[in-house]
């Protein structure tokens, strides 16, 4: 069966393994290679099944451990043109670059296609994946507006990973420089807690089961109120959890075992 585990989620790094039977593959590596590889060895998962590593953007919260990673495993990395022409430079020469284009490709038993997000990095992408039973998961962090594009997309999807990463009022009210704090609340900033659940209903609508809430601020943000602003918006909807859906939250280091689809 499809297996997805959120091993990081954060601003202090993220990555996802994403796995069938015929082996797995990373959504982003923004932690250090040893971490991440104790991590999966710490769930049973050999690292050496792993098929490749598809990155969403360039920031390094996703992107640490890509290179020591991608070398010692002689993995692929997949990401857009524009965010392969920021890592190409700190890259080893050796690793096999891959642009994902929105024909997609085949990875591990898994078809994987990149979606657009809205963020301040060179072309920021999310992920819908398709495993061979006709069921998918799609994850969308580090983007400031939910588009029409990122709705069609996450629609109809079993599995979705969806940022939920700040509170309005933490964030306003908290000690980051205004700049910093206008960024995170711009059009290509970060999903406000709110922003993430007014879309919640909508995806249950269309036949989402299990939401997993990632990258939450550390500062602006706690775990338990991203899930209550998230209950309380199904709840607005009539909607009853573990009867029309699940909800979890992806925490900075996930120590759960892998949620199985």
């Amino acid at each position: 069966m499809p297996k997805i585990c959120p091993l990081f989620s954060g601003s202090s790094g993220n990555c996802t393994y994403v796995a069938t039977t015929r082996g797995g593959l990373l959504i982003d590596a923004g932690v250090s290679a040893k971490r991440i590889v104790e991590a999966l060895t710490a769930r049973s998962i050999d690292p050496a099944t792993l098929a490749g590593i598809f990155v969403t953007h360039e920031h390094t919260d996703h992107t640490n451990g890509i290179r020591v990673l991608a070398k010692k495993y002689g993995l692929p990395v997949y990401a857009s043109y524009g965010t392969l022409l920021k890592l190409e430079p700190s890259l080893d020469a050796a690793i096999p670059l891959r642009e994902m284009t929105a024909a997609g490709v085949e990875c591990a038993d898994m078809e994987i296609r990149p979606f657009a997000l809205s963020h301040d990095a060179a072309q920021p992408i999310g992920y819908k994946v398709t495993f061979a039973d006709g069921t998918r998961f799609a994850l969308a962090t580090d983007t400031g507006v939910v588009t029409e594009e990122i709705r069609h997309e996450l629609c109809g999807c079993k599995t979705v990973l969806l940022e939920s990463n700040h509170d309005l009022k933490m964030l306003r009210e908290g000690p980051y420089p205004y700049p910093l704090k206008e960024r995170i609340l711009s059009s290509h900033g970060h999903l406000s807690n709110d922003a993430c659940a007014a879309l919640l209903p909508y995806l249950v609508e269309s036949g989402t089961v299990r939401f997993l809430l990632g990258h939450l601020s550390r500062e602006n943000n706690t775990p338990k109120l991203a899930e209550l602003t998230a209950k309380s918006r199904l709840a607005a909807a009539g909607m009853q959890e573990f009867l029309d859906y699940r909800l979890l939250v992806a925490a900075p280091c996930c120590e759960d075992a892998p949620i199985i689809l």
